[in-house]
Parts: C-alpha cells; sequence; structure tokens
C-alpha cells in the first residue's frame, strides 16, 4: 500500500510550545509525532510513503532521508502554500498505485487500513465523537457522504478523521485552482458525483492541533517495556498440546519471574503458537479456556498479565503470526506502544526467539526443555531459574 502524509503546515496554534520545527516533528517523549503516524503504516505494511513537506522542510528531510522501517519515502515539495487540495494534487504525481492513502501529519487515527482499502472506493474515515465543537459534523446517509457542516456544538455525531483513500486520478477530469482546499473547493461542490463513502469507526484518534492535547500525546504515546513468555515450556510444563486445565501445570519458576519483572515495570505478554486447533486435536474454545485460567493465577500472584496472543494455525497455513513468523508480536507493539529495544523475550525454542529477535528485541533467553537450540545468527543467553 501507498500513502501520502500532509507534513507542510506551520503549526500555528501550537506555536506556545513548538516554535522551531514543523507541527509533525513536535516532539512527544523525545521522538517527532510524525514517528508515530509512520509506526502506523509501518505495522500496515505500507511500502512507500509520500511526504508533503514546505515549512522548514529539510527538518524532515534531514530527519527521515529516504526510508523508515523499510518503507521508502519520497518528498513532494510546495514551494508555497497550496492548500490541502493542492498539496494532495501535487503530491499524487509521485505515486505509483492505483488508490492512495491521504493522512494529516497531525494527527493519530488508529484505523483498519486494509478494511478501508477493501471496498476499493472513495472514501474517508469518520470518527465517533460525543459533545464536540471543536470539529465540523460530518452527515452520512447509507454509508455514503452527504455534507461537511459548519463547526458548532454536537451531541454526536461523525466528524471527518483526516484520512483519504483516493485514486491517483481523482482530479484529473476537474478544472481546479493550482491553491484550493480538499474538503471546501473539491469534495463540497462535487459530492454527489464521487460518492464519497464513509468509512465509520470508533477508534482511537488524536489531533495534536492545540497545546492541550498536544499534552495529552506525552502521556498517550509513553513507550512501554514488555516481558513476553512463550507458554508451553514456560509458563506451563509442556506435556504435549496441554488444552485443559487438569491438565495445566504451571513451571515451578514462572510466577517468581514474571513477578520479578512485573514489579520492575515490564509489561507482561504470552505469545503462543496453538497449532493443536488447526490440527483439530482440540476446539478453539479450550485456548480460551486456558488463557482465562492463566489471567486469574496470574492475579492471584500479585501479577496483571496484559494480553495473550496465540496462533490458532499450523505450518502448512502460512499464516503471518505463527512463529518464527512475527505477525503477533508485532501485533503486541502496536497494541500496547512498545519500546522493544527495552523489552524481554523468554521461549523454549529458537522460533520463538527468531520471532522476537525479528522485530528489535535484544535481550532473549533460552530455557532448555526437550526441545534442541539450533544455530541462530543473534546473540541470547540461557535462561537460569
Amino acid at each position: 500500500m501507498e500513502a501520502i502524509i500532509l507534513a507542510g503546515g506551520l503549526g500555528t496554534r501550537l506555536r506556545s510550545v513548538v516554535s522551531d520545527v514543523p507541527k509533525p516533528m513536535a516532539p512527544v517523549n523525545g521522538e517527532p509525532f510524525l514517528n508515530f503516524i509512520l509506526d502506523e503504516l509501518s505495522y500496515f505494511n505500507f511500502n512507500h510513503v509520500i511526504l508533503c513537506v514546505g515549512y522548514k522542510k529539510e527538518v524532515i528531510m534531514d530527519y527521515y532521508g529516504t526510508s523508515y522501517k523499510g518503507m521508502e519515502l519520497s518528498y513532494s515539495i510546495e514551494e508555497e502554500s497550496l492548500g490541502t487540495g493542492g498539496a494532495i494534487k501535487l503530491a499524487l504525481e509521485l505515486a505509483r498505485e492505483d488508490m492512495v492513502f491521504v493522512l494529516n501529519g497531525d494527527t493519530i487515527f488508529k484505523v483498519d487500513f486494509n478494511k478501508m482499502a477493501s471496498s476499493n472506493k472513495i472514501s474517508i474515515a469518520c470518527k465517533y465523537m460525543e459533545m464536540f465543537d471543536r470539529y465540523g459534523e460530518v452527515k452520512i446517509k447509507n454509508s455514503i457522504i452527504q455534507s461537511f457542516e459548519e463547526k458548532r456544538h454536537v451531541d454526536k455525531g461523525y466528524i471527518n478523521g483526516g484520512i483519504y483513500y483516493l485514486p491517483k486520478n481523482i482530479f484529473d477530469k476537474y478544472e481546479l485552482p493550482h491553491k484550493f482546499s480538499l474538503e471546501a473547493d473539491f469534495f463540497t461542490p462535487y459530492m454527489k458525483e464521487l460518492g464519497i463513502k464513509a468509512y465509520m469507526t470508533n477508534s482511537y484518534f488524536l489531533d495534536i492541533g492545540i497545546p492541550s492535547d498536544y499534552q495529552k500525546a506525552q502521556d498517550d504515546f509513553k513507550k512501554k517495556k514488555a516481558l513476553f513468555l512463550d507458554r508451553d515450556g514456560i509458563i506451563n510444563i509442556d506435556y504435549g498440546h496441554v488444552h485443559t486445565i487438569d491438565k495445566f501445570e504451571f513451571t515451578p519458576f514462572i510466577f517468581n519471574l514474571a513477578k520479578k519483572y512485573y514489579d520492575l515495570g515490564y509489561l507482561i505478554i504470552v505469545i503462543t503458537n496453538q497449532a493443536g486447533v488447526a490440527k483439530k486435536l482440540y476446539p478453539i474454545d479450550d485456548v480460551y479456556t486456558i488463557n482465562s485460567y492463566m489471567f486469574q493465577e496470574f492475579k492471584k500472584h500479585g501479577i496483571e498479565l496484559s494480553a495473550i496472543y496465540f496462533c490458532p494455525h499450523q505450518d502448512s497455513d502460512n499464516c503471518t503470526c505463527r512463529k518464527p513468523k512475527p505477525g503477533m508480536f508485532k501485533k503486541a507493539v502496536y497494541d500496547f506502544n512498545i519500546n522493544v529495544d527495552l523489552s524481554i523475550a523468554i521461549g523454549d525454542k529458537m522460533s520463538d526467539l527468531i520471532a522476537a529477535n525479528s522485530i528489535g528485541v535484544k535481550e532473549l533467553y533460552f530455557y532448555k526443555t526437550q526441545y534442541e537450540e539450533e544455530k541462530v545468527d543473534f546473540n541470547y543467553k540461557k535462561l537460569d531459574v
């Protein structure tokens, strides 16, 4: 997938707290806000991102260069302010795919990009809100946008969340000025002709355009450290496809180990392959029952499990989640805003450590059970318990 990020704004309303960088580069816990937007795109496997830059463009271009976490970066440079529409029109000249996402560089909106793209139609991500007056309401009927209303107090409704899914050639047949607003000068006059689909969601949304929400970002985007634990062999003794509580025997060390790290501020997250589901050795409900039991037993020992991620597939399913593939780890990092550099992973198979290492976890521990060690090209330690 491909995206355009509007990163050329002046950030006038933030000047009281951020005055020397473009608004998307406003520091949030020591890193640019734009990092968090790019992290979202990386999670959804975007391959090309076009950054629309203008005001102090060198700050962005020098910081990011031509790539970020495997995504290629290109730059669309505004020599003068072109408005949202003009900036997008210019950037689309660099687009390579038929459909392109467009995002605001000062907003995080956690949409499912895959789901939004599945309609393959012009779409706008619309955020459900209650008691708002900072944003104009979007009127929607049968999932099609009817109008953009002026800002006023609204008890409940949808706002334009600032994420668009557009055809590369969307502007080709229209006579448009050099500078224009996407919403006011294009969407509004051609509303019926365009038939814009509303992608409606109540997912996380934050616009750092004002100082109070910029401060909220400092709290919301604090990166956390995690202890990633394999299940069978680390949490419970691995008798082979354990799937009932009567056969689920905790290892003698797990509660002391987890409590030590929990008290040090680590999130405790379980990452486990459960191929027995795909092999029809037990139903998926058995996994949920065991998960509930683990949550309860850890809590009795003063430990809150943050999450349990499991893969119900087998190798032949060729999924993206079964270890040694990193899908479950990536989901955990995405869900909890985890700093992998500060995190730890423990497993009894090399597939556990390979998956953790592939997302950047450096502190890795191997616990010897019945599984043999394999040669790998990264360092790890033996778990001594």
